[in-house]
């Protein structure tokens, strides 16, 4: 598994840091909040890292009443945040050990596969950043607002670089292209995407921009079949 997420519901987080200093979060009123322990393995790519947080977003596993009262409904914490009176809490826990495999009845505990410190943090500071950019674009959304400016250039630099990179290998099949879960819901017959991960249809604009890269693709693509077939013809 190259993400393992651990999720808990909570009135009331208290976490120990550095085994000398308590901090807490929550514990007011109709308050609730997710405590995720979150590990990656040496395989883990960077749309597998924002499919996890974009599930984690999702879950509907909070209410703002007690639980199983039948007075509210369980919601998703990406949906409380655009509630202007809503009160709730994401705490996200590194915990390198969720990939271990357990042998030998308990007597034994493996590691294989396990990332190295510096991508592992790299992994991890982009599974927060996706988190709160999509917290902060849903707020700013229910506020009718527009999200900050220094947001808008910070997220366009990685759409960008994303492009870019999907773009990279002219051996990918243009309908594999956008096949990326963490982005998208649905394709065309073409493999072009029609709409995002939450389910809403793609916008005329950004249509316009998948276009462009996909034909471009699909140049290289048939340069790159023409190419090998005489390679191997």
């Amino acid at each position: 598994m190259s993400v393992s997420v651990v999720v808990q519901r909570f009135r009331e987080c208290k976490l120990l840091i550095a085994e000398s200093e308590y901090v807490t979060v929550g514990g007011g009123g109709d308050g609730c909040g997710i405590l995720a322990y979150i590990s990656f393995s040496s395989s883990t790519t960077i749309s597998q890292v924002e499919h996890a947080a974009q599930t984690l977003l999702n879950l509907p596993i909070l209410t703002t009443g007690l639980w199983g009262d039948g007075a509210s409904s369980t919601k998703s914490i990406l949906c409380l945040a655009a509630e202007a009176n809503s009160l709730c809490s994401l705490v996200i826990v590194p915990q390198a050990n969720l990939i271990s495999k357990v042998k030998q009845n308990g007597k034994s505990i493996q590691y294989h596969g396990q990332i190295n410190k510096k991508k592992g943090q790299e992994l991890y500071d982009c599974f927060c950043d996706y988190l709160k950019g999509k917290l902060l674009e849903a707020q700013c959304l229910s506020n009718s607002q527009e999200v900050p400016q220094w947001y808008k250039s910070r997220r366009d630099f990685f759409e960008k670089k994303s492009n870019n990179n999907q773009s990279s290998s002219p051996s990918t099949p243009p309908n594999q292209l956008f096949r990326d879960e963490s982005k998208y819901s649905e394709w065309d017959e073409r493999g072009f995407p029609i709409k995002d991960a939450e389910g809403k249809e793609l916008t005329k604009s950004q249509m316009k921009k998948l276009s462009k890269i996909y034909e471009a693709h699909c140049k290289r693509h048939n340069k790159w079949k023409e190419q090998h077939w005489d390679d191997n013809g």
